[in-house]
């Protein structure tokens, strides 16, 4: 079970609405309330501590999510050979369905039970319905497409590049038949603005209750994360040319680039082709154009135009088969291939995860009675074995922002000889408080972005010095605590990563998919590296 400190628990706040919390944090377990009304097992739920979870309900939750997203993300493939067929021809279509599927950016976020696959999945719904409605004029189409959109964008804000996509296919649409006075017809985007919307309100049914305000309230909260600083002292052209190459990989980078390119050069032509080819771009250069005013991409962030960038690729690689099979096809066969291995070594990051060898470990080794204490908050960021207590820090709803929490948490560390936990986990993250020399630092540490918890380069210097001094005195053995295990590589001198903008970093990322994520939620095995304390003494530190 996971134990709440009693120092630190959670308080509510007096003006949230309890319909509006039942909701909004009640409706990722509505599957489980049905299976068990189903079974007739309601009775389980009334002898549940606070923080005690049935392994039948964690194991087939992790199940069910995982067999979802891998659905979800076999139907973007299928939905990607259906736009590039319908674009040109089958073969455009199985090659942008080959290239998504062997696309390691895209094989990484498959394996992430989170929003990011559904909604690429909702977005990529609306490309063939407005490709429709450019040949045909179908109304319903459009409105369709409206309702992707807008399920998209419940799933997620960036999402809302759809709407991007439904103007330009309006506009196509004008300049092929209706003429550009049908611009100004108001009543069918009136139309797809109510349906999008209606869906936008069905994946945040919490709207129904509080108002629209909570919507603004995400809105707002999301634009100050992407523009507070995070990126450290890379460029946001950086981060994206980064995120492309690891996703992408060296190889297939550039022969996207070449396919834009191509793409780029025929668009003066009309076509159903050419359609498909403005849309796809014009989806990427708006996903571009937001990434652009933040401060820090991460690889998630780049997956929608993953599909559209395959789309635009396999049209290219079918209209040069058509032209010159000789020069095509051994093209193809090589991109295949070198794509595919650079893809395939990423994947085989998955054949061995620390995290879950500690927590193996922890379930063979530790006694069920016995206390860990663990400095990383969510169960994707450490190792929770079940049975165990596990005592970390829970976020105080009264603190105003990161520097707040930040301060909070680190005083919550200070105090862990009152709660001399018998073993303390130690993870990647943790030990980069070290710095590169091995000793306690004098200066503030330079703050490398990650997404669980948000150390902003103005966090105060000296709770940052604190953190790094309790990591060092628990390895000195200061503590009586004692290295029982280890799992994964040992970081070299565990120093704090930097950020290393120069093109041969850019390069290495292009051709060794195991390089640093850099704080994305998929973290390599490198970064997956977990040292286990046993505690062998009295918790009061030596003198």
């Amino acid at each position: 079970m996971i134990r709440r400190s009693r120092r630190f628990r959670p308080r509510f706040s007096p003006n949230a609405s309890p319909a509006r919390r039942c909701i909004s944090t009640g409706s990722p377990f509505f599957p489980v309330f049905v299976v068990l009304g189903l079974d007739g097992r309601f009775d389980v739920l009334t002898h549940l501590e606070p923080q005690l979870y049935p392994e039948w309900a964690w194991t087939w939750s992790l199940l069910l999510g995982r067999s979802v997203i891998v659905v979800i993300a076999v139907g973007c493939v299928y939905l990607t050979y259906r736009i590039g067929t319908a674009a040109r021809d089958r073969m455009a279509g199985r090659i942008a369905a080959l290239v998504l599927t062997l696309t390691f950016g895209f094989l990484v976020m498959a394996h992430e039970v989170s929003e990011g696959v559904p909604a690429v999945f909702c977005f990529l719904l609306t490309v063939p319905f407005a490709l429709r409605y450019v040949e045909t004029g179908d109304e319903t189409a459009f409105l369709a497409g409206c309702g992707a959109g807008g399920f998209a964008i419940a799933f997620k804000l960036t999402a809302g590049v759809s709407v991007v996509v439904l103007g330009v296919a309006s506009l196509l649409r004008a300049r092929t038949a209706r003429g550009w006075r049908g611009l100004f017809e108001l009543r069918l985007p009136g139309l797809g603005a109510v349906v999008g919307a209606g869906a936008v309100v069905m994946g945040h049914p919490e709207v129904l209750v509080a108002g629209p305000d909570v919507l603004w309230e995400r809105i707002g909260v999301q634009a100050e994360r992407k523009n507070r600083g995070l990126g450290g002292p890379a460029a946001p052209t950086w981060w994206l040319l980064r995120g492309y190459l690891k996703g992408f990989g060296l190889p297939l980078f550039v022969a996207v680039v070449c396919g834009v390119v191509a793409g780029i050069a025929r668009l003066r032509e009309r076509s159903r082709e050419t359609d498909a080819v403005v849309l796809a771009l014009a989806g990427v250069a708006a996903f571009l154009l937001v990434y652009s005013r933040w401060e820090y991409v991460r690889l998630h962030h780049l997956l929608p135009t993953f599909p559209l960038l395959a789309v635009v690729l396999g049209i290219g690689l079918s209209r040069l088969h058509a032209h010159n099979p000789s020069l095509a096809r051994p093209l193809i066969a090589i991109l295949l291939v070198t794509d595919g291995s650079y893809a395939v070594v990423g994947d085989l990051h998955y054949a061995s995860a620390p995290r879950d060898e500690a927590a193996a470990w922890l379930n063979e080794h530790a006694p069920d009675d016995t206390t860990m204490e663990t400095y990383r908050i969510r169960y994707r960021d450490a190792a929770f074995p079940r049975g165990m207590a596990i005592s970390s820090y829970q976020e105080n709803v009264g603190e105003t922002g990161p520097s707040d929490r930040f301060l909070s948490k680190t005083a919550w560390m200070l105090d862990m000889p009152e709660r001399c936990p018998t073993y303390i986990q130690l993870t990647y993250w943790d030990l980069t408080y070290l710095d590169a020399g091995g000793k306690k630092s004098t200066r503030s540490v330079p703050w490398v972005a990650t997404q669980g918890d948000p150390e902003p380069s103005w966090m105060p210097e000296f709770s940052a010095l604190r953190r790094g001094e309790h990591v060092r005195d628990l390895l000195d053995g200061e503590y009586s605590y004692m290295i029982a295990a280890e799992f994964g590589p040992r970081p070299s001198l565990w120093p704090r990563p930097r950020f290393r903008t120069d093109p041969i970093d850019l390069l290495r990322v292009g051709v060794y998919p195991w390089s640093v994520t850099y704080g994305d939620d998929q973290d390599l095995r490198n970064e997956q590296y977990t040292l286990l304390l046993r505690r062998t003494g009295d918790c009061s530190p030596d003198e």
